[in-house]
Order: C-alpha cells, then sequence, then structure tokens
C-alpha cells in the first residue's frame, strides 16, 4: 500500500470513528435502500474509498454508482433522462446544464428544508447562487468550487529542457514549447477534443482582454464580434499554430488521454487543466501512483494559464465544479439527502478537499491533508488565491450561445477566419 493510500485510510478511519460516535448506529435491515448515481465525478478510486466510509454510517443505504467521463456522460444522461430512466442521484455542472436539467431536478430550496435544516447556514452562499436558476429554483447542491485554467507542469523536464521559469506570457510559452520541442516532448497537453475544456477557456481568456465582456455579451448587451473576442479567437488558434498544443489536439480528450498518454506518461511539459487537478504536486498522491512521472520521482507543480495579452494581464475565473442533483422520480428522498448532505459537508466533503479536488463548499470543511510536494505549498497558494479573487464565472448559462462558441472554437483551431466565426455564434444569439 502507498503511502498516500496509508494516510487516506487513517484519516478516513479516524472521520468514520468520529462520525459514527456523533451519530445514531443504524440497526441492519432487510430493508436496505438503493441508491443509483450518475456523475464524472468522483473518480472511481475515490468513489471506493467515499462510498465506503458512507455505506459503513448508513448501513441502510446502499449507493450504485456509474461513473462516465465527462463528455460521454453528458450524453448518457440526456438519453437516460429523456426516457425516464434516469438516476436517483446525478452530477451536473452549472452555467448550460443546470437549466437544461432543472426539470428534471427536485428544488433542493424544499428538499434539502425537510431533510437538513442547518444547510442554508452551511453551504456556500456564492456556490448555492450558482446553481440557481433566474426562477429560484436550486438545480442541486454545490459540491466543490475551482478554477479555470491552469497547467499542470512537469519541473523536473523543464530543468532538462532549459525552461528556467513557469510561463506567465504567451512570449514565454512559445520560448517553452521551442525548448521543449527540441528535446523530443509535446509542451501543452491539451484535451481539445473536450469542448468543454475549450469553452471554459475562452471564457477566461476573453475575460484577460476585456474583463467582464463575455458576461456581457451572453446577455446580448454586446456583439460576439468586438474586437475583444475577434482577439481570444486569434489568441485560441495560435496556441495550434505556433505548436503549444500537441499534434492532433482536436482529437484528444483530456481525460484520459492528454493527462494519461502525454502528461503522466512523460512526454509533455505541461497539462491543460483546472485547480481541481492539484492532486499530482504530492508524490504520493494515488491517481500518479504507477505512471512514468512518479516512477522517475519527477517534482510536479501547478500555475495558472498565462496571459495572452500583451500587457500580460492574467485574471482567472471560477464557479462550482459539480453539483449533486435529486432525480424528481427518485422515490427515496430521504436517503438521498443523507447523501447528498455526506459528500457537501460530511466525511465525504473533506475527502475530496483533503484530496485537492476542489475548495470547499461547507463553511466547516478545511484542508487537513498533509503537504509533502516540493511545489504543493506554493501551488496551493497560487491556485487558491486566482480561485478567491477569480473575476467570474467559468461557465456561460445560454446553452445554444455557448455551443456556438465551442463550434467555432474548433473550426478556428482547424484554421477557419476568427471574426467569420464569431459571427456565427452572434447570428445564433440574434435568433434568440
Amino acid at each position: 500500500m502507498s503511502n498516500m493510500k496509508k494516510r487516506i485510510s487513517v484519516i478516513m478511519a479516524a472521520a468514520m470513528a468520529m462520525s459514527l460516535a456523533a451519530v445514531p448506529v443504524h440497526a441492519e435491515s432487510n430493508d436496505q435502500v438503493t441508491l443509483s448515481f450518475w456523475s464524472w465525478l468522483p473518480t472511481t478510486d475515490q468513489s471506493e474509498e467515499m462510498i465506503a466510509v458512507f455505506e459503513e454510517q448508513n448501513p441502510d443505504i446502499k449507493i450504485e454508482y456509474t461513473r462516465t467521463e465527462q463528455d460521454d456522460y453528458f450524453e448518457k444522461l440526456q438519453v437516460a433522462m429523456a426516457s425516464g430512466t434516469g438516476p436517483d442521484l446525478f452530477g451536473l455542472t452549472t452555467g448550460a446544464m443546470k437549466e437544461q436539467y432543472a426539470p428534471f431536478a427536485e428544488d433542493m430550496n424544499g428538499l434539502a428544508d425537510e431533510y437538513w435544516a442547518e444547510w442554508k447556514d452551511t453551504i456556500s452562499d456564492t456556490a448555492v447562487e450558482q446553481c440557481t436558476t433566474e426562477d429560484g429554483t436550486v438545480v442541486g447542491m454545490p459540491l466543490l468550487v475551482a478554477g479555470m485554467t491552469d497547467l499542470l507542469y512537469n519541473k523536473t523536464l523543464m530543468d532538462e529542457c532549459g525552461i528556467e521559469k513557469v510561463p506567465t506570457t504567451y512570449e514565454e510559452l512559445k520560448d517553452a514549447a521551442a525548448k521543449a520541442k527540441e528535446h523530443g516532448y509535446v509542451c501543452v497537453a491539451a484535451g481539445a477534443a473536450d469542448d468543454w475544456v475549450n469553452s471554459d477557456w475562452f471564457v477566461q481568456i476573453s475575460n484577460e482582454f476585456e474583463e467582464g465582456a463575455v458576461y456581457e455579451a451572453e446577455k446580448g448587451e454586446r456583439s460576439w464580434t468586438d474586437q475583444c473576442f475577434v482577439d481570444t479567437m486569434t489568441a485560441w488558434q495560435n496556441l495550434f499554430n505556433d505548436g503549444i498544443f500537441e499534434d492532433g489536439a482536436l482529437g484528444v480528450a483530456t481525460y484520459p488521454d492528454a493527462r494519461d498518454q502525454y502528461f503522466f506518461a512523460r512526454k509533455s511539459v505541461f497539462f491543460l487543466t483546472g485547480s481541481w487537478h492539484l492532486g499530482p504536486t504530492s508524490p504520493t498522491n494515488s491517481e500518479i501512483q504507477g505512471t512514468e512521472i512518479a516512477n522517475q520521482n519527477d517534482t510536479i507543480g501547478m500555475c495558472v494559464f498565462p496571459s495572452m495579452t500583451e500587457d500580460g494581464t492574467i485574471c482567472g475565473t471560477s464557479g462550482v465544479d459539480i453539483m449533486m442533483a435529486v432525480n424528481k422520480d427518485c422515490e427515496e428522498k430521504e436517503a438521498a439527502m443523507k447523501f447528498v448532505e455526506f459528500m457537501a459537508n460530511g466525511d465525504g466533503q473533506q475527502y475530496w478537499v483533503n484530496q485537492l479536488q476542489g475548495a470547499p463548499v461547507s463553511k466547516n470543511i478545511s484542508y487537513t491533508g498533509t503537504v509533502d510536494g516540493d511545489l504543493q505549498q506554493q501551488s496551493i497558494d497560487e491556485v487558491n488565491s486566482y480561485v478567491s479573487n477569480a473575476v467570474g464565472n467559468r461557465k456561460l448559462s445560454n446553452s445554444e450561445v455557448e455551443t456556438a462558441i465551442q463550434v467555432a472554437m474548433q473550426n478556428v483551431a482547424a484554421g477557419a477566419d476568427p471574426a467569420e466565426e464569431l459571427q456565427t455564434v452572434q447570428d445564433v444569439q440574434d435568433a434568440q
């Protein structure tokens, strides 16, 4: 067993003991409730630990968890919900996905009030607001807050390539790409086949060119063809034209491909991701055990994506990374809310935070894990600073506009004219 696994077991055992002392022990019952739960988070390894603790604390409830990679999950959930065969509990993002699934989800305003009286005093008001529709429906309970966009970086490979500092400007990033290529490495492993990654990047970088403009455009208060958006799309295109991303990035998924086949396999110096992926900055992180970067004892850090503007502006966007919704068709809503509370304010929340999966939504939870990486504390501090000082939400709420942006980004990456593609986004906006 790895050191991280041992430490996790100790942490979870201690948490379990405290929780069992604080709650009444349920008698074994033949009437065990089974709840189906679908999501892309927690990861498989995380779910085994978390669900085992929950079921130990609640022996009358069994969680059947089905995990699917994010883009595939979105498609799977859409089909299931449309056919009335969706799970009892399901993960959602904020923005367009929240709006899409609001009709299928119980309003947490009433559900949580009934089964978890203290939730409004416990969960971040800002996080709850991001899970709320315009009509006041709280579609799901927020579970984690995360920021976008970040780079995991391999300091060992940087040193090997002569990359003297973590890039903070585009010129420094181009210089890093040239040096990485000279030594046979990809600069940034990017899963540009994933629309969610691309649009997250667009929202953040457009804020660097003109803060707040993207949110005004979404409301129809300005045009998507404005110069700040042309500059953003052009910057996106440059990442492909200048060899920053790997060849064929448009066909590569973030998870598992860009992560496993490039960064963890020690074939890229950087990996495009979000603040939820701080874990590998610890050399004993369970996720990297057995990978080439762990086998080589590489030093891993995380930084904010370099500025794409000439003046070097760097800003972050952040928001609820995942919320948990309860299906209106769920027949065991009290049991479902026990799991929701466990994940948002109980040992599940503590476990996730200690895994550096994201910042807590619970006011009662803070990081209590061990810092054992050379760059881990520095990375945590940098990421937490930009998340807490983010200029806006990383997700847009208008699903049609968001989809139009994603299509335009794919086309621009393949060589299309940025201004012409942005006109197609404006056409979608105008048609609404």
